[in-house]
């Protein structure tokens, strides 16, 4: 066994003199009986003065005023009473040493009314602190920023999207007007080139307010049950015509465990679908483009759905497939290139994608074609449901013939006289009686006037506009307070919907208008109006 080491009390002072920290001992009368070196560095002048014959609070009042020699009397006392009591009361302060250091200050209670005092050297944790708070202010600041260039941003876009949507709803609305007229062959194929050229521009408009929506994450999925194989039996049918234009076949696949019905937000797979689709056949000259889906049943529930767009294209090389799904990016970016667009549309299919659960992806051999896929997670149908492109056609062959026979009286309020030129032509065909008001104060004088059955408002007007309408309409205790109104607005961004539906709107419909759309959603909102109308007015 090792013999015990004697300590005595010089071993006890080296060990506190090896220390970094100042340690000292003070006596009844406040008066330091002991200090170790690294003590009396950082408080030398404190200790040379009681030494001197000062009490404790007098050294620290001259020891203050040096600090701080801007400091009013009263503060100076103030600091000396706060300092003296945490001397009794062993609080722990701060303080500054001779040579500007900060200080950690502690004292306890000893026996025989002796006090301990130990002084921690805390400068660079202070510094590391304050570093990392003014890191944290920076930090801040440049979020606020980033926030704010973001809603500038969205602001920016909104304001964009609405002009554009304005004139845009004249061209495309007047562009169906005449698509309907007896017009000789080369005049209705100069109508279907606007109104391709209309879709086009709205397509990439949308395509710029998808990914401002997706990157301020403002994009919600909402999920219903269809069946998929309708939709993309739909797709086919749709796309067919353009792909025969350039003499290609196109076909469509399932994989045979494929449910019948499943949960998935269709608008969104649709998107997805169309645009790869749209994509294959723009790139291929010969050959043919190959749709497919396929599903794998999840452990935990539900199917990931893949489905895949095949072409005969031209292909692509490494590098390009790896920026492919960047947004702006475009396989031929020349100067001379072949084909338009954004370059947004694999950068939203793949962001759509990862939001619905899935990934995109791509591979490609230059000259040898290309397969692009994306996948989604669907829940399993509930119940088994008709196919929505089914309802949606015996439908809109029923809500036309319910218009033409309604003899609805329909109140159209727009301070753009080509908006209100476009909605009267979709709407004269199917005698409605139609009156129109420029503004919120004529509406409301109109709806005083006589009644009405339907009120399609815009939102932005002079003198009162679409929102305080409402407003107006829902508090009235006149009989037209329930009657249905559907916006019709050039504001299309994410929430405008539920924002002018939680206003007291029975309906919204962004612009340009298509005459289908608007009969569908006159029929519609025809049976919601007045239970909307009375939800709004209850909250």
């Amino acid at each position: 066994m090792r013999p015990p080491i004697a300590l005595d009390v010089d071993t006890f002072i080296e060990a506190i003199e090896a220390l970094g920290d100042g340690i000292a001992i003070y006596g009844p009368d406040e008066f330091p009986i002991f200090c170790n070196s690294a003590g009396r560095r950082g408080f030398e002048s404190i200790y040379a003065d009681m030494e001197a014959g000062l009490t404790y609070r007098e050294a620290l009042l001259k020891s203050i005023r040096r600090h701080l020699p801007q400091a009013t009397a009263e503060t100076v006392e103030s600091i000396a009473d706060r300092l003296v009591d945490s001397f009794h009361s062993g609080e722990t302060y701060s303080a500054y040493s001779d040579d500007g250091r900060m200080m950690q200050v502690t004292f306890r209670n000893m026996s025989r009314g002796l006090k301990a005092a130990i002084s921690v050297d805390v400068t660079d944790l202070r510094n590391r602190e304050f570093e990392l708070e003014a890191r944290g202010q920076e930090l801040d600041t440049a979020r606020k920023a980033a926030e704010g260039a973001n809603a500038s941003k969205s602001a920016f876009l909104a304001n964009m999207s609405h002009e554009i949507r304005t004139p845009l709803n004249g061209i495309m609305g007047l562009a169906q007007v005449l698509a309907n007229a007896e017009l000789d062959p080369q005049h209705r194929e100069y109508v279907a080139t606007i109104l391709d050229s209309g879709k086009t521009l709205m397509a990439l408009l949308n395509d710029v307010l998808d990914l401002s929506k997706i990157e301020a994450g403002k994009f919600d999925i909402v999920r219903s049950e269809t069946s998929l194989t309708h939709l993309l039996s739909r797709q086919l049918k749709m796309w067919k015509p353009r792909a025969e234009e350039k003499g290609l076949e196109i076909s469509l696949a399932f994989d045979a465990d494929l449910p019948a019905h499943l949960s998935f937000d269709q608008v969104r797979v649709q998107q997805c679908v169309s645009n790869l689709i749209s994509n294959a056949i723009k790139f291929t000259v010969h050959g043919r483009v190959q749709i497919f889906a396929s599903s794998n049943e999840q452990a935990q529930g539900g199917y990931l759905v893949e489905i895949g767009v095949t072409d005969t294209g031209p292909g692509m090389d490494a590098p390009t497939l790896e920026r492919l799904f960047q947004p702006f990016v475009q396989a031929d970016a020349s100067t001379q290139r072949n084909h338009g667009g954004t370059g947004l549309g694999l950068s939203i299919i793949k962001r759509l994608a990862e939001l619905m659960g899935g990934t995109a992806s791509a591979t490609s051999e230059a000259g040898r074609g290309s397969t692009f896929r994306f996948s989604f997670k669907a829940g399993a149908a509930q119940a088994s449901v008709a196919p929505v492109e089914a309802r949606g056609e015996v439908q809109e062959g029923d809500v036309r013939a319910q218009l033409k026979f309604s003899n609805l009286r329909i109140l159209l309020v727009d301070d753009h006289p080509i908006n209100r030129q476009v909605a009267s032509l979709f709407l004269r065909p199917h005698k409605v009686h139609l009156v129109e008001a420029t503004n919120g104060v004529e509406a409301l004088a109109a709806l005083e006037r006589e009644p009405f059955d339907v009120v399609l408002l815009d939102v932005h007007m002079p003198i009162m506009d679409g929102p305080t309408t409402i407003r107006h309409i829902r508090a009235s205790d006149k009989s037209w307070a329930d009657i249905p109104v559907l916006a019709l607005t050039a504001d299309a961004m994410s929430g405008d919907r539920e924002r002018y539906l939680a206003m007291g709107m029975t309906g919204y419909l962004p612009k340009p208008l298509s005459e289908r759309d608007l009969v569908s959603e006159i029929i519609r909102v025809r049976g919601a109006g007045a239970a909307t109308a009375r939800i709004a007015r209850a909250g």
